[in-house]
């Protein structure tokens, strides 16, 4: 983060004067859920660019094109410019402060006075003023406004996270619906032959009427799912424009001529350690949060006592456009101080308002940290029960398409009816989708407990320093 290093005159003249106020203090983690922060198999660089693990080059480059080009990013980096202006502005009220006056007027007296007629008068003056903060309230309120860049900063992050999350989740769904239709199309195809074997049979007089209305039936049913399917992969190829920040259909091509080379990497069984949580970007916002308020503390405390400044003027003035050595010149230079003796107890009730907002702040910190374990271990709960249903998910797709097999043959020998045959081809499309779904869901699963862990941004300090400031 970039900071304006003080003069060595003024840090030693405030090194002896300390700030009224608390110190800015981390809250401890709740004990409640510091026995979940125990062994862990993942490392804090595998979480950087946790999609890469995915191993689709498509999906790098659309999450690479949102950081980009996304217009979220963009609103958030111009909060940020707008609060690191506000932080250095802070830190110049620690220089003095210089103002420049002029003035050339015309001026006419009526009344009981010995002038008559229109009179001009030229003043010239430069004031300058430096307040000298012995009790430290430009201290907290630099303070203050960095922690307030800080949250802004960890607001980006923040953005960033969920864009990449976001994408990855509709990229995943893109190639899920591609699956569907994939897949509904096969069945169709399967299905349109079977009508025209059973109109065949029905011709010869081996089956009868009923027989081929329900193979008609099957078919118009799949051929009726198609287009549900292709809106929703429509609706999810836009959303992914809209994320990467391009026009509609920007991506469409491109998709639907490469191939889903997504891999699931392996996790570690348990993994939600204190120092990969304390990555997350609401976590961190809610620390600078009480940053802020605890400077907001010292701020209102610094009421309390006197301020002190050395100030001084040189002018100049003149009755009209005279000669040099006619201007009236002055000067004057030195201290003053101000201090609010009598309230009525406000400054008090403002201290207590700030200290009762403090203890607000750090209940709101417990809170955001207990919700991001539970977020986390609720991730890692879906994640882990979903890879238990892979193999019975297979062993059902399996079994299906071999009781399809013997159905089609039990049928052409005529020991079953054609309704057995559609039923046994409905029960293989609905293993199938599920088999689908099941890949989606496990993507999803990782994903989510990917953004619960904090993944996606680089190291914490890292990032601050790096967040570009200008357009």
């Amino acid at each position: 983060m970039m900071k304006h290093t003080l003069p060595t005159s003024l840090l030693l003249l405030l090194a002896g004067c300390s700030a009224v106020g608390p110190e800015m203090q981390r809250p401890d983690t709740p004990e409640n859920v510091a026995l979940c922060t125990t062994e862990t198999g993942m490392e804090i660089t595998s979480l950087a660019q946790w999609w890469q693990q995915f191993n689709d080059p498509v999906l790098n480059t659309l999450i690479e094109q949102g950081l980009q080009a996304s217009p979220t990013v963009e609103a958030a980096l111009s909060r940020l410019r707008a609060s690191r202006a506000e932080r250095e502005g802070a830190e110049a009220n620690f220089y003095p402060k210089f103002t420049a006056n002029g003035a050339y007027v015309w001026e006419r007296a009526w009344g009981n006075t010995n002038t008559s007629g229109w009179n001009r008068r030229l003043s010239a003056s430069v004031t300058a003023t430096w307040e000298i903060d012995i009790f430290g309230a430009l201290r907290r309120a630099q303070e203050q406004a960095a922690a307030k860049e800080a949250r802004l900063a960890y607001s980006l992050q923040d953005v960033r996270v969920s864009l990449i999350a976001e994408i990855a989740a509709t990229y995943v769904a893109v190639r899920r619906y591609e699956a569907q239709i994939a897949i509904a199309e096969a069945n169709l195809a399967l299905q349109e032959r079977n009508v025209e074997l059973v109109k065949k049979r029905h011709s010869s007089g081996d089956v009868i009427r009923y027989d081929v209305v329900s193979a008609e039936a099957q078919a118009a049913r799949t051929r009726a799912s198609l287009p549900q399917y292709q809106q929703n992969l429509t609706d999810a190829a836009l959303k992914l424009d809209w994320l990467t920040g391009q026009t509609p259909y920007t991506h469409r091509a491109r998709i639907a001529e490469t191939q889903d080379t997504m891999h699931l990497p392996e996790l570690p069984p348990k993994a939600i350690p204190s120092e990969l949580l304390r990555r997350r970007a609401d976590i961190r916002m809610a620390e600078a949060d009480i940053a802020a308020q605890t400077a907001a503390v010292g701020i209102s405390e610094a009421e309390l006592y006197p301020k002190f400044s050395i100030g001084g003027a040189i002018g100049l003035s003149s009755p009209d456009l005279s000669p040099w050595d006619s201007y009236t010149r002055s000067i004057n230079f030195g201290p003053s101080i101000s201090w609010n003796l009598f309230s009525f107890g406000y400054w008090q009730r403002r201290i207590d308002a700030t200290k009762a907002t403090l203890d607000a702040t750090i209940a709101d910190y417990q809170n955001v940290v207990l919700d991001a374990y539970r977020e986390t271990e609720t991730a890692w709960i879906a994640y882990h029960r979903e890879i238990d249903r892979t193999v019975p998910l297979l062993d059902a797709e399996r079994f299906c398409r071999e009781a399809l097999e013997i159905a089609k043959k039990r049928y052409d020998f005529g020991d079953i009816a054609i309704d057995d045959v559609i039923t046994q081809q409905g029960h293989l499309l609905s293993a199938q989708e599920n088999l689908v779904a099941h890949r989606a869901q496990l993507f999803d699963n990782a994903i989510s407990l990917y953004r619960a862990l904090g993944g996606g941004w680089s190291d914490e300090e890292t990032a601050l320093e790096e967040a570009p400031v200008t357009p």
